[in-house]
């Protein structure tokens, strides 16, 4: 099964957002961070960047495309945090994303936050499929995508222990 524990897309998206919710609930600051699905296992990959400023996220999503292909991912889930709008304009405004996308689903999830002192969140609602940006339905890996032995070397040392971008192992 390429799913960790056969678990469903939905059901990893879910919990996810879970240990988001938590990063959130004490304070730290949420990076957005890809869990990944290959024939190797599972790999967790945090990336610092501001998605909502296309010109700091191109870098980090073409090296993740890039490992994708590199470990045949057959799905991933990535989860941040977002503005539901151009810009913050008040705490309500800002919410936990989760997207999900292997070669047959592609889902997405949604969950409010509001500070007040503490922070509280809503009920995790389901998006339709068209609120995920393109972008990250092209990051799979088709049949023929495949990382040259110089890639691989390349990508070894920014997916290594020590690289700009360690992909952690789970399982």
């Amino acid at each position: 099964m390429s799913k960790a524990k056969g678990m469903s897309l939905a059901t990893l998206m879910l919990e996810q957002l879970g240990v988001a919710r938590r990063i959130v609930e004490n304070g730290h600051e949420l990076v957005p961070t890809w869990r990944i699905e290959t024939p190797e296992g599972t790999f967790l990959i945090s990336t610092r960047f501001d998605t909502n400023k296309p010109e700091q996220r191109d870098g980090p999503l073409f090296m993740v495309t890039r490992f994708m292909a590199w470990k045949l991912a057959t799905s991933f889930v990535l989860t941040t945090k977002t503005w539901l709008g151009a810009e913050l304009i008040q705490a309500s405004d800002e919410a936990l994303f989760t997207i999900g996308i292997s070669q047959h689903e592609r889902l997405a999830v949604l969950q409010r936050m509001k500070r007040d002192g503490a922070v509280s969140f809503s009920q995790p609602m389901w998006l339709a499929a068209h609120h995920i940006d393109g972008c990250y339905l092209k990051m799979l890996p088709g049949k023929r995508a495949e990382a040259t032995a110089e890639e691989a070397a390349a990508l070894e040392r920014v997916f290594g222990k020590n690289g700009e971008l360690p992909a952690e192992r789970l399982s």
